[in-house]
């Protein structure tokens, strides 16, 4: 129940992939349906998904997948991503802000959105950043997503945390300032500590990517944020093959684009084959389906619902995003994961951990012999095929978009900012 007597204005500025806008247009849609008005501040190309769903919609001045389309090969870099970050995204990340209305009541933050909470300090607004792992928060239990490696000790999880903070805050801090200044405000000391000191929320399953007993007093969690895709008419190619005898097997890399997609594809599709399946491809970013052949057992779609999807195949081989691991989770399917970047680690982790699927297989690795065997395994390993089943329905059961609107009024009524 709302505990405001009026509507909030509430812009919604995540930046990055899908994976950041699509648990973003779920909050939106609890929001509006509390009765408030939500908006966006998104990446060039999500504006006009954005409007589908109703929402007004304003483009950062950023196209995320034109920028990994034409630096595939460059986008793990660490070198690459801190000249990214100071020529192009962080100045155009302010300079979007200068260009709205600032007549909102809360702002809401996702992904590398490294603009929201300065441009909410200057209007003198609530904000909060929302994020979707708990690798994103400093913790024991887990590393910094840029750490590749999982399962080290906690201590030294905490020291890679404490030690990583001031050394990318310093990293940040001339670009963070220079669009601070641009918006009037003073210079920070360290940038980084500033927006991990912001208040914010953890959306992601519980027994997923449990939040851990050392979360920070500043970061409250809810259940993942799902967007209902029901309303959505699935492609009678689509519908079709997925009745297939037996189930076809889903691959897909949501908005990861490949160093190599042609040798990437082939080798899944090989790996498919081995194990007498066939192939449901959602094309993506990586554009996949370039590189492959039209056959009876290989159906490519650029993209596909994974509500609608995911329940109606027998395993799912993907890079293990947040979104994509959850959705598989919710369906009760194996998954095989090749991790690219960042938190996919973590995702692979887990889903290993939990006994979801087998061993992850970082991207660069992948041969058709390997991912065969991964593949395999998932199928038809009865102690994988058992708590996959199990899962699903009990993560099924649970959206965090309500308990999240709940955490925004709560926000906006104690004044934050």
């Amino acid at each position: 129940m709302s505990i405001l007597a009026s509507a909030l204005k509430i812009l919604l500025a995540p930046h990055g992939t899908r994976g950041d806008v699509q648990p973003m247009l779920a909050l939106a849609v609890a929001l509006r349906a509390r009765g408030h008005r939500p908006s966006f501040l998104v990446p060039d190309d999500f504006v006009s998904w954005i409007r589908e769903y109703g929402f007004p919609g304003t483009a950062n001045g950023i196209d995320v997948g034109r920028m990994f389309a034409l630096h595939a090969a460059e986008a793990a870099s660490l070198r690459w991503q801190f000249r990214h970050f100071r020529d192009a995204m962080v100045p155009a990340l302010f300079e979007s802000f200068t260009r709205i209305d600032p007549s909102v009541d809360v702002i809401i933050g996702a992904g590398v959105q490294m603009a929201a909470a300065s441009a909410a300090e200057r209007w003198g607004v609530a904000y909060a950043n929302a994020v979707f792992c708990p690798c994103v928060v400093p913790n024991d239990a887990s590393p910094p997503p840029t750490i590749k490696t999982q399962g080290l000790p906690r201590f030294l999880n905490r020291f890679v945390w404490n030690w990583g903070v001031p050394v990318a805050g310093l990293a940040l801090r001339g670009m963070m300032n220079a669009g601070r200044d641009r918006l009037g405000l003073r210079a920070l000391f360290n940038p980084l500590s500033h927006l991990l000191a912001q208040p914010a929320i953890l959306a992601a399953d519980p027994d997923l990517a449990p939040p851990g007993d050392d979360l920070p007093l500043n970061v409250t969690p809810t259940d993942a944020w799902v967007l209902d895709e029901r309303t959505r008419d699935l492609d009678p190619r689509v519908d079709r093959f997925l009745d297939l005898n037996p189930p076809p097997v889903y691959v897909g890399f949501g908005s990861m684009v490949a160093k190599r997609p042609g040798a990437l594809a082939e080798r899944i599709v090989a790996a498919v084959r081995a194990v007498g399946r066939a192939a449901l491809i959602a094309g993506g970013w990586a554009s996949l389906g370039e590189h492959l052949a039209g056959s009876e057992d290989v159906l490519v779609i650029d993209e596909l619902p994974h509500s609608l999807v995911l329940p109606r195949v027998a395993a799912a081989v993907h890079h293990g995003g947040a979104g994509t691991t959850t959705a598989a989770a919710r369906a009760g399917i194996p998954q095989v994961i090749l991790p690219h970047l960042l938190d996919q680690y973590y995702w692979a982790s887990r889903v290993e951990r939990l006994r979801l699927g087998p061993r992850p297989l970082p991207a660069d690795l992948v041969t058709a012999d390997v991912v065969a065997e991964r593949l395999d395994r998932a199928l038809n390993d009865p102690e994988i095929r058992a708590r996959a089943r199990a899962f699903g329905p009990v993560i099924a059961a649970r959206n965090g978009v309500h308990d999240a609107v709940d955490v925004i009024e709560q926000l906006a009524g104690s004044g934050s900012g």
